[in-house]
């Protein structure tokens, strides 16, 4: 699943939003001295971080004189948080630390991918990065570490990382090397003050069942952030996704909690004929809205990782992997108001 390439980032409105989950109410006796003078109200969760210099601003503003109701739709989507993709780009170290910053002025959480492994997206091949070698991306990390520094930023490591592995898209060699490098982002980043660290384990789609992952996410140091990452750049449906992540908690018996990514799952996986089903597939809808603390039990946050402004690699007339596709983005909106 090729995701976002370049650091700039395109973010997204959830414009279909999924049905809340009510909490059950306990029931108790009365009871037997006087009640509080209050409830105590449930603390609001944080804001998630939106990027002001979003692009679709701009793609909006051109169509805004000919096609008015498209241009709407880029900018509702443009003004919506999503995932700051890190991927090897001059400059990116600096523009982490600028919008780590920002969101601490502004009180809320920027999403920050990291993407750099070496041989990576083996088994999609379109969003292959540049020649990387392992202390390179030590290297490397070490420089987003400090990029996000004491930032209370969320971090995803490393989107199909574990998923090459296991789906035998790399060599042993590879494999042996790839568990010791992600392992050692999970400790490092990890290791952040206030960073909320999760390490990438799939989606339903790839691994129907979620014990098969117990494993290689302890090998790859998932005990050194707060959880995992699922369904990043695909179509699952979130409750299907929801209740994959709590088996596959229960199964880890540890703490590990989940984010999910919402961006482009509004209308479930595509089943057609054309192949690859994860690349650019058509009638696919924007799902719910980015939040954190969405209401499942271990659950941290409904968050639009992949950027559904950037296309998937080329294929249904799509451009390169990473690169902007306006077109297909407001497709996803029409298609959430349906």
């Amino acid at each position: 699943m090729p995701a976002r390439m370049s650091l700039r980032r395109v973010l997204v409105l959830a414009v279909t939003v999924a049905a809340s989950l009510s909490p059950v109410a306990a029931c108790a006796s009365a009871p037997t001295g006087p009640p509080p003078a209050s409830p105590v109200p449930r603390a609001a969760a944080p804001r998630l971080y939106a990027d002001p210099a979003n692009s679709l601003f701009a793609a909006a503003a051109h169509l805004a004189g000919h096609d008015p109701a498209e241009a709407a739709e880029l900018r509702a989507i443009a003004k919506t948080p999503a995932g700051f993709w890190a991927a090897g780009q001059p400059g990116e170290m600096q523009m982490i630390t600028q919008v780590t910053r920002a969101a601490a002025r502004d009180h809320s959480v920027p999403v920050i991918v990291a993407y750099n492994l070496p041989d990576r997206d083996a088994c999609g091949k379109f969003s292959a990065g540049r020649a990387m070698t392992a202390p390179g991306y030590e290297h490397w990390i070490g420089q987003l570490a400090a990029a996000v520094g004491r930032g209370d930023d969320i971090v995803i490591v490393e989107p199909d990382g574990l998923a090459d592995i296991l789906r035998h898209c790399l060599s042993a060699a590879q494999s042996r090397q790839r568990y010791l490098l992600l392992r050692y982002a999970m400790k490092v980043l990890g290791a952040l003050p206030h960073a909320r660290v999760y390490l990438d384990a799939g989606n339903p789609g790839l691994f129907k069942k979620p014990s098969v992952l117990t494993g290689p996410l302890k090998k790859a140091g998932l005990q050194y952030g707060r959880g995992f990452s699922a369904n990043v750049a695909n179509f699952q449906w979130t409750g299907t996704v929801v209740t994959w992540s709590q088996q596959l908690e229960g199964d880890l018996a540890s703490t590990a909690r989940a984010v999910i990514d919402t961006s482009r799952n509004g209308r479930g996986p595509y089943t057609g004929r054309d192949y690859p089903r994860w690349c650019n597939p058509p009638g696919r809808a924007l799902g719910p809205a980015p939040e954190l603390d969405p209401g499942p039990a271990g659950i941290d946050g409904y968050l639009w990782i992949k950027d559904p402004g950037a296309s998937d690699g080329p294929c249904h007339g799509g451009p390169p992997a990473g690169r902007d596709w306006p077109k297909y983005a407001a497709s996803l909106a029409s298609a959430s108001q349906q």
